[in-house]
């Protein structure tokens, strides 16, 4: 059997999950390997295509794919006809999984059961992790900046159901106007109502409160039976169930998706929380004392974790010290 032969088997079987995890790594590297590849990992796809069966989550998992391509130019040529059947089978979900693998991202489905029917909705999560930014594509044309170690899901029926987005971590929305189909994203405390406009949320799990900065448009934050509109300019923050609205540079609170992290009287607790996920590194705080101090400032993600980490010792009473692969101390300076 000559290698051309070998390689299509391989992808076959991967198709119908039964290749072994040893298999999987090895179809992996050989498809990372060139482009040459990766083209003919493309091509050979599609050819399977023709023995899919009509299935209703393509148009959804289509959109999702397109963001997470590092093939995107090879994928894009090779679907450049309209897609007018909405078609998916566990083979193509199970290419879909394996080039998001190959772009570094975390794709999952959700499934209640494991037969479909036309009417079943299946949930679509994208994990961003640490040290990583994405964007991505909503099948209504939403465009979605996603910051570090967040995740976002959104359903299968996103387009002829209700628009809703499930958000943990922090993410900046820009969202399609559509008459009649109000947009949602719902955090761990309250959810935003939009219609069409732009703004951030932040909504780390680790964080005391939640944050969303309307930068144009017009929101409307439910939160239990309360409404609470919020105009440009300002941000709605929640807080042990305990809510505030001011107003604020809003635009600062959106530069981080411009790989340009603008601070403004936030504790060095949340400083660090964040440097952590942005850097993807440990750093440990030796002196409580620090948790509390109020910091501004502003850096560029071109800088290394060292570079940011000496700047900040510029301005406050700290020393930083590298302990170990990605592990810093940081220690109050008498």
């Amino acid at each position: 059997m000559n290698v051309e032969n070998t390689i299509e088997k391989q992808i076959r079987d991967y198709f119908n999950g039964t290749l072994s995890a040893a298999e999987e790594a090895d179809l992996v590297r050989w498809i990372k390997d060139s482009n040459e590849n990766k083209e003919y990992f493309i091509n050979y796809k599609k050819s399977l295509d023709a023995r899919d069966v009509d299935h209703p989550l393509l148009e959804s998992s289509f959109a999702e794919l397109k963001n997470r391509l590092i093939l995107s130019n090879e994928f894009n040529s090779a679907m450049s006809g309209k897609v007018k059947k909405i078609q998916l089978s566990f083979a193509r979900i199970a290419a879909m999984l394996l080039i998001a693998l190959l772009a570094g991202f975390s794709v999952s489905y959700f499934m209640g059961r494991q037969h479909f029917s036309p009417n079943h909705v299946v949930w679509f999560e994208t994990h961003v992790p640490k040290g990583e930014k994405s964007q991505l594509i909503l099948p209504d044309g939403s465009k979605v900046w996603i910051n570090s170690e967040s995740t976002i899901s959104y359903p299968s029926n996103f387009i002829d159901g209700q628009r809703e987005i499930k958000l943990s971590g922090e993410a900046y929305f820009e969202v399609a106007k559509l008459e009649n189909k109000p947009f949602v994203v719902k955090t761990r405390s309250y959810d935003i109502k939009v219609l069409g406009t732009k703004f951030n949320v932040m909504a780390y799990p680790d964080f005391d409160r939640i944050a969303t900065s309307l930068i144009e448009g017009k929101i409307v934050i439910q939160k239990g039976e309360q409404s609470i509109p919020v105009i440009p300019g300002e941000i709605f923050t929640c807080s042990n169930d305990r809510y505030s609205i001011k107003e604020a540079k809003v635009d600062q609170t959106a530069r981080w998706k411009d790989n340009i992290f603008d601070f403004d009287q936030i504790t060095f607790k949340e400083l660090i929380a964040r440097m952590e996920r942005w850097y993807d590194v440990d750093i440990k705080v030796t002196s409580p004392e620090l948790e509390g101090i109020l910091y501004s400032g502003v850096f560029k993600n071109e800088e290394t974790i060292g570079q940011a980490l000496n700047t900040i010792q510029l301005t406050l009473p700290i020393r930083c010290t590298n302990v170990g692969f990605r592990e810093f101390v940081i220690e109050k300076v008498k």
